[in-house]
């Protein structure tokens, strides 16, 4: 009984003592101190591992000036950026691309209203040709693959490559239409001397277009991805490539764009 009473007695005490700290003694210095060592002493304690997220992003950097050393391309439209287009310094990125490779055959997939199509056709030479696959807005319900959420918007437009269908440089370039997944590819393969995937953003998509490029890519062709740092679908997807295939050992981010380049 005499046990019972002193723990009792011990309990009531460290309640009182409890409810003194956290009430009026919140004014004491000396009580918000003992607080707070009782508190440091028996929080968890985070590694420095644990303060440092994880980089999503795994493919190693290069940029511009490292692929071209200056910059000798033209422009059209550079500064009309919005929902769907590349950056302006994306824009020149790829136009610088395409002056220093010099490619007479490419291949875009999404045309969007076509102002990277056109910036790329300014940059080629008088013989070159672009062909661009766009999906029409009256397929939209019925890809066979589901697109990412966000993307029907710039699939429901009045005119698909409206930047450059009354430009003279129209002559350049060709238009198709149907689903990358559904489309037949083979006409082009192995011919590509630079294919540009900006189609739909979803992981699956990513996927196919990946493989029907390099289908189409011939010896030392180029294959770029645009939204590679923008969309979840096309960071794993690359992810997934670089590290798993050989293929994609020298599959490089150039630093300061969404934009990925691997040379074949």
């Amino acid at each position: 009984m005499g046990q019972l009473k002193d723990t009792l007695s011990l309990y009531l005490g460290v309640l009182k003592r409890v409810g003194y700290t956290m009430t009026a003694g919140l004014g004491s210095d000396a009580e918000r101190n003992r607080l707070l060592s009782i508190y440091q002493l028996y929080a968890p304690r985070a590694s420095a591992e644990d303060n440092t997220p994880e980089d999503p992003y795994v493919l190693p950097k290069t940029d511009i000036l490292e692929l071209t050393g200056n910059d000798p391309a033209v422009y059209q439209g550079v500064n009309e950026c919005g929902f769907g287009h590349t950056t302006e310094f994306e824009l020149k990125v790829i136009s610088n691309l395409v002056n220093l490779y010099k490619p007479e055959r490419i291949f875009e997939i999404g045309t969007f209203q076509g102002r990277t199509t056109l910036n790329m056709a300014l940059n080629t030479t008088s013989s070159a040709q672009i062909v661009t696959l766009d999906l029409p807005s009256e397929e939209l319900e019925n890809t066979r693959m589901r697109i990412a959420v966000g993307e029907a918007r710039y699939v429901k437009k009045d005119r698909s490559g409206e930047r450059f269908l009354d430009h003279p440089l129209r002559s350049k370039i060709t238009q198709v239409f149907g689903d990358s997944a559904t489309f037949d590819f083979s006409p082009y393969r192995q011919s590509m001397d630079l294919v540009f995937i900006d189609g739909s953003h979803a992981y699956d998509y990513v996927l196919n277009d990946t493989q029907r490029a390099l289908e189409m890519a011939g010896p030392g062709g180029t294959i770029l991805w645009h939204d590679y740092t923008n969309w979840e679908g096309v960071r794993d997807a690359l992810n997934e490539f670089y590290q798993n295939d050989p293929r994609f050992r020298n599959l490089r981010h150039i630093g300061g764009t969404s934009i990925a380049i691997l040379r074949v």
